[in-house]
């Protein structure tokens, strides 16, 4: 009997170890998928940050890149008006200057033909005034030649006066000439001598 009773105790005591040992290795096993779940976790959450860092990085990349394609876009647009800008201006430019060009050379022509009236003038006036002077030369001869002819009509007539003045020594005492007086030939040089001076003062005034 006692016997016995060592035996059941003995058994019992290694059904308690036994129940021991594999509450023991439940708590391992229980402690070890615990830990393996947290490593688990913990590596999701790293390859989560990881992804999360990499779509971050994707990001920012993107909106560089964005920022310098639109940095880019701004300078050609910038380039692209300052070149319209300037090509305008230099068009604006060249305008001008052709028009003040044009300007100058209608200015010089303006003056080039007032210059050619102002010489013809000058030409035609000179003209007239050789045109007159020799018609005054030709007068003042013309006049010469009245007055000369003038002078010889007074100086037939001064002897015709001075040989009628003998006449008058050769009266009788009744005072009758011996030969009458010449007076149509008197009158007719007088009269002759007069219009010569006339005519020639004419011309000459």
């Amino acid at each position: 009997m006692m016997m016995t009773l060592k035996l059941i105790g003995h058994f019992s005591t290694l059904s308690l170890r036994a129940g021991l040992g594999a509450m023991v290795l439940v708590l391992v096993g229980c402690a070890s998928s615990s830990e393996q779940a947290d490593q688990t976790s913990e590596q999701a959450a790293i390859t989560e940050e990881q992804r999360a860092a990499e779509v971050a990085a994707v990001s920012r990349a993107a909106e560089e890149r964005a920022r310098i394609e639109a940095e880019q876009a701004e300078r050609e647009t910038a380039r692209q008006a300052a070149e319209r800008q300037a090509q305008a201006e230099a068009a604006a430019r060249a305008e001008r200057e052709q028009l003040a060009r044009a300007e100058a050379a209608e200015q010089q022509r303006r003056e080039a033909e007032g210059r050619q009236r102002e010489q013809q003038a000058r030409i035609a006036e000179l003209e007239a005034e050789i045109a007159a002077a020799r018609v005054q030369t030709e007068n003042v001869t013309a006049a010469n030649g009245k007055l000369e002819e003038a002078i010889a009509t007074a100086e037939e007539l001064l002897d015709v006066l001075a040989a009628e003045q003998l006449k008058y020594g050769t009266a009788d005492a009744a005072g009758q000439l011996a030969e009458p007086l010449r007076k149509d030939l008197i009158a007719d040089l007088e009269s002759r001598k007069d219009s010569l001076k006339r005519e020639a003062q004419a011309l000459v005034q």
